[in-house]
Order: C-alpha cells, then structure tokens, then sequence
C-alpha cells in the first residue's frame, strides 16, 4: 500500500523543494541586487559634490563653499569603508584647508573620477544580481509548473484513469454486463481496491446465481402447488354447492350455515391461489396481456354489479360518476381485476352508511385518470409509503387490520404497469382516501364505431402506437372527452 503514496509524496517533496530553494536565492540575490544599487546611487551623489567642489574653485576668485557641502563632505569620510575612494576623499578635504585653488580643483576632479569608477563597477554588479533574481525566480517558476504537470499525470494516469475504468466496472456489474475480463491488477493502492473489488463482486455473482436457483425452485412450487390445490379446491366447492342445493337431501339449518361458511373460506382460498399464481407470473415478467378496445362502461358496471353483495354486507353505498363512453385499449380481465381490488378495499374499510365513489377524468398528460374513493379513517403516510409492497397492508388504531394476504395492491400496481400507466393513493388520517390509476390509450366510443375491436392494428387510426396523442381521437372531427 505505498506504491502510489511514495510516489505522489517523492513528486510534491521535490518540486516543493526546488521552488523553495530557486525561491530563497532569488530573494538573497534581490538584497545583494538592491544594496549594488544604492551604493551605485551613493557613489553618483558623491562624484556631483565632487564636480561641484570643482566647479566652485574653477572660477576667479574662487566661489565660496557653502557649510552643508562641508558637512556632507564629512559625512561621506565616515560613511566610506573602500580604501581608495576613501584616500581621494580625504585628500580633497585636506585640500580645501588650503588656499591653492588649482591643487583643490585637481583634487575634486581625481575624487569623481573615482567615483565614476566605482559607480561602473557597482551599476554591473547591480545589474548581474537582477539576471540572476530573473534566472532564479524563473527556476522556481518551472519547478512549480514541472511539479504542476508531473503530478497532475501521475494523478491522471496512474489514479483518475483506473479509477474511471473501475468505475466503469462497477457501472457494468450493476447492469448485468460485469464480465470478469480485467488485466492483471497494479502492485499500489488501486490494484488493491481492484482486487477487493472482484472478489465482492465474485461473492455477489455467486450469492446471485444461489439465488436465481431458490427462486426458480420458488416458483416451480408455487406453480405445482398452486395448480395441485386449486382442483381440489374446485372439487369441494362443487360438493358444498351440491350438498347446499339439497340435491342429497334436506340440509339442516346449522349444516347450511357451516356449508355456507366453508363455501365462503373455499373461495378465499381459491382467490389466494390465483394471486400466487399472478405474482409468480409477475416476478417471472410472464404476465400475459389480452389487450384490445374495450367499452369503459361496460367493464366498471360489470365490476359494481359484482361488487354489491359485499357491499350490502357491509352497508356501504357504491356510486359511480356518469362518464361519456369511451373505449380503452386493455386486457378486461386484468384491469378489471385491478378495479376490484380497489373497489373492495374502499368497501372493507368504508364504515356502514358511507359512499365509495368511481370517477373518471383526464389529467394534465392526456390520460385516463380512474379515482376510486371512500369515506373511511384514511391511510397514515408511512402506511401510503409500503401498502403497494407485497404481503403488506396498512391500519391504524381506529381501523384494525382487514383480513387479506396484502398481495391485491402489489398485483395491481404490476398490471397497471404492464399497460404503461401509474397507480398511487391520496390520503389524510380521517378524511377518507382516493386510489387511482392510469390508463395511457383511449378515444371516445364514437370514434370507434366502424373499427373492429379487437384488432386495432391494421388501421392507422386506431393503432394504439400510432395514436396522435394520448386520449386524443382517430377522427379529426372527435375531439377527447373526459368525466
């Protein structure tokens, strides 16, 4: 684990090494740079005393000095540490004591002249320290973008690149398309990862392939038992049928009764049965679909009128809102099944003397939107989050638990799937809920009354996949409806 790391760690430590050290001597030239530059200022303003002493006495009679020309004159003898600048010095200053105008002359001019020297001499200096700040601060300068392009390709290639192809891996893995194809992993904290990574991913292949057997062994009992009751199941309903017709014989009240309650149980469990099977069917992607255009009224009337004992036993009231006729292209069976899930549970948690209400409409997308609501105690919001799951049902306090396998909503929201809409439910706790469902293809009755109704691919217009739109009709001259 320290192939990657040395090597990041070596790169940052030598180009943070050679930006500091280029750095240091800049700054160090720079002071030796600026001190060769004032002495060379200095020696320029000593050379103008110099030529001004000798400018004074070049006239007849000689121009007297002033007292701050001496003073500095002073000044520069203890400022001075070279040995011949400071001899010429001392030499025109002794000179001025005299009263030999040309001994004092010659004097200052020897003064400037060697202050012209010197002046040369710290000018070149000053100028070979700023190329070599220039040459410095440019070392340091490619050191910090060498360091900078260095890095950023071991970065790049040896970390960013593997990294992208394993997440690319990973991608692949959770989209079934993980194929174990990988090249020999890298001696570093990648190949590391790389390899943890394949022998996760091995375990969850081999975890998935236990799995998919279980399931399918799943299944293949689901299917054997479900078909090995459901005749004898048939069997004792047809016998209870029998007996309760009085083809036997008489049947005592007490025996009716029991025969009643059995044929009842007999059926639940017959409904349990076929739920299986749908939900094996649905897990296996098998659910098959009879789909062609159907009368809307026609199936949720058939569905109410299968709905009204129940809802006699339960004194719950069922409307359905008048619609204009419309067709949907569907599988009846399936959809109506749907319906009276949703139906049959607003009646079990409706309390007696409320309404369930079916209503139609289309919503904002064209659809065919189908309400089924009730006046019952409502559904919590973590119950709305998990009732579409299956073997889970939702209740509260007021309104116990109904008895059911909690598989109805679970199949239901398959179906509607399958058919390309949505399922969902609105509820508060104590103001009733509204399932309801979509239906993507459907057109007004008329529109359809010279179609066959059964085939609606050979005619263009009422090929569900070459509809103009959703809920919009064939004929120009129809336009959509809703409720």
């Amino acid at each position: 684990m320290r192939g990657l790391r040395f090597r990041l760690h070596l790169i940052i430590l030598v180009a943070f090494s050679s930006i500091v050290y280029f750095s240091f001597k800049a700054l160090e030239l720079r002071k030796d740079a600026t001190q060769a530059q004032h002495n060379a200022v200095a020696s320029l303003e000593l050379r103008s005393l110099a030529l001004t002493v000798a400018s004074s006495y070049a006239s007849t009679p000689p121009t007297p000095l002033a007292p701050t020309l001496l003073e500095r004159l002073g000044n520069w003898r203890r400022a001075i540490n070279s040995a011949p600048r400071r001899t010429a010095l001392v030499d025109l200053i002794q000179s001025l004591s005299m009263n030999d105008a040309a001994w004092i002359r010659k004097r200052a001019l020897l003064l400037a002249e060697q202050e012209q020297k010197t002046y040369s001499e710290f000018a070149s200096e000053a100028q070979h320290a700023w190329q070599e700040v220039e040459k410095h601060a440019a070392c340091a300068l490619l050191a910090a973008v060498i360091g900078f392009l260095v890095l950023n390709w071991t970065v790049s290639l040896r970390i960013l690149r593997p990294l992208d192809r394993l997440s690319r891996r990973m991608m692949d893995f959770l989209v079934d398309r993980y194929s174990f194809q990988f090249s020999q992993p890298q001696a570093n904290e990648l190949g590391d990862l790389q390899r943890t990574f394949n022998s996760l991913a091995q375990r969850v292949i081999n975890s998935m392939d236990e799995l998919k057997t279980l399931d399918q062994a799943k299944s293949e009992f689901l299917n054997i038992a479900s078909h090995e009751l459901r005749t004898p199941l048939t069997s004792i309903k047809g016998s209870l049928s029998l007996l309760d017709s009085g083809v036997m014989g008489h049947i005592d009240p007490n025996c009716s009764r029991l025969i009643k309650i059995a044929e009842v149980e007999t059926d639940r469990l017959i409904r349990l049965i076929n739920d299986l099977l749908d939900l094996a069917k649905i897990e296996a992607g098998k659910l098959p679909l009879a789909c062609s255009w159907m009368s809307w009224d026609d199936l949720v009337s058939k569905t109410i009128e299968g709905m009204t004992g129940l809802a006699h036993g339960a004194g719950v009231n069922v409307k359905v809102v008048p619609a204009p006729a419309l067709e949907v292209f569907m599988d009846r069976d399936r959809i109506q099944q749907v319906l009276t899930n949703l139906v049959s549970n607003a009646i079990k948690f409706s309390p007696p003397g409320s309404w369930v209400t079916v209503d139609v409409e289309r919503n904002k997308h064209g659809q065919l939107l189908v309400h089924v609501r009730d006046q019952g105690q409502g559904i919590s919001p973590t119950d709305m989050a998990m009732i579409f799951q299956k073997f889970r049902q939702g209740s509260n306090p007021d309104n116990p638990l109904v008895k059911g396998t909690g598989l109805g909503l679970a199949i239901a929201k398959a179906m509607v799937a399958e058919h390309g809409g949505d399922i969902g439910v609105e509820s508060e706790l104590g103001e009733g809920s509204a399932f309801w469902f979509t239906m993507p293809k459907w057109r007004d009755d008329e529109s359809s009354s010279d179609d066959s109704p059964t085939d609606p691919s050979p005619d263009p217009s009422t090929d569900p996949s070459k509809d103009p739109g959703p809920g919009a009709s064939p004929k120009p001259a129809s336009k959509p409806r809703a409720a």
